[in-house]
């Protein structure tokens, strides 16, 4: 039977997907000694592409900070 209180419980729900996600990002967090967050800059969302390759938190940041020192002495 369908009723509001399992449809609510049922949106807040975290998908295995979403909770690795989650501490892939934590995890990458400590590393670079601040909050990432979901997309909400340029290299957050470059970070997430990395995820999505496979790449561990410490491959991601080491590549995400060389890219951007690279950007920098350009």
């Amino acid at each position: 039977m369908f009723n509001m209180a399992t449809m609510a419980a049922d949106e807040c729900r975290e998908d295995p997907a979403d909770r690795a996600w989650r501490r892939w990002t934590e995890q990458a967090g400590k590393i670079l000694g601040r909050y990432v967050g979901d997309g909400s800059n340029e290299a957050e969302e470059w970070l997430h592409d990395l995820y999505r390759e496979s790449c561990t938190p410490e491959e991601a940041v080491t590549e995400m900070l060389a890219q951007q020192e690279m950007e920098r002495a350009a």
